[in-house]
């Protein structure tokens, strides 16, 4: 967390939102000495029995401008968030059209440069490995927020916020850009932590020496 803080608050980033769950004490001590930014928590009691669209329907009073979306779990470099926000399309979303498709984790379905899909379960030929760091316009975060409060406000809490995504891509302009040259991966568990912490400290010494 404090790497994502650090990168993103050096590419420009001010605002911050972060829902909460267990630990919320932890997390909010992390962010103290980023004395330059305005961070706004939003806790969850039902972190229990909830899954993440839960957390961003808590935040649907304040999601009010263009939004970089991620789940809290990525490592990454900082040009990649760089690329991201340089780009021309106001909505984006990072897939990897080299990497082999991982079984447990998220895919994505690219049809003609947008997003169509985000599932665990898709293994097509126009799907991908996919990360969940997103370039948002205010009126795609929008319509993905109230497509999200529709489920929530039917019960459906413990899915992705991505299933209610897959409802309405037909409607977003969501372009897909690939992360092929640059590092981004997500810690799952303690073996993840060892191996992506070696990973990125190789990565940032091989991109120093060129």
């Amino acid at each position: 967390m404090h790497r994502q803080l650090r990168i993103l608050s050096e590419c420009g980033i001010k605002d911050f939102i972060i829902t909460t769950g267990p630990f919320e004490e932890q997390i909010i001590n992390e962010t103290k000495e980023f004395k330059n930014l305005n961070f706004t928590f939003v806790h969850s009691d039902k972190y229990e029995s909830t899954n993440y669209i839960y957390s961003m329907y808590l935040t649907k009073d304040l999601l009010n401008d263009d939004t970089i979306m991620l789940h809290g779990d990525l490592v990454f470099n900082k040009e990649i968030v760089k690329k991201i926000l340089d780009n021309k399309y106001k909505s984006l979303c990072l897939f990897n059209s080299e990497l082999e498709l991982p079984e447990k984790d998220f895919k994505a379905r690219i049809k003609e440069g947008l997003l169509k899909e985000v599932s665990i379960n898709i293994f097509d030929e126009d799907c991908y490995a996919f990360q969940p760091l997103y370039k948002l316009s205010y009126d795609d975060i929008q319509k993905w927020l109230n497509k999200a409060i529709e489920f929530v406000n039917e019960g459906n809490v413990n899915v992705y916020a991505e299933n209610a995504l897959n409802e309405i891509t037909d409607y977003l302009n969501i372009h897909a850009l690939d992360y092929k040259n640059h590092f981004i991966y997500e810690i799952d568990n303690l073996d993840d932590l060892q191996t992506v912490s070696k990973g990125i400290e190789e990565y940032e010494k091989n991109e120093s020496n060129r």
